[in-house]
């Protein structure tokens, strides 16, 4: 399963425009995530990665 998930957001990093958009956003893998980590302490419920990909690349 973990190789599954791991596979699973590899092709994601590769292939999302909106991802590739909030790292560039971030300028690096690490912020993305701690920004990542971060809207998860903050919102209880988010609707999906998009809404949370958009969020760090457009503002909140």
């Amino acid at each position: 399963m973990m190789m599954l998930a791991f596979l699973v957001d590899q092709v994601q990093q590769m292939c999302c425009p909106l991802f590739q958009a909030a790292r560039k956003e971030m300028g690096c893998k690490r912020r993305l995530w701690e920004r990542i980590r971060g809207y998860f302490h903050r919102y209880e419920q988010l609707p999906s990665m998009e809404v949370l990909l958009r969020l760090i690349v457009y503002g909140a």
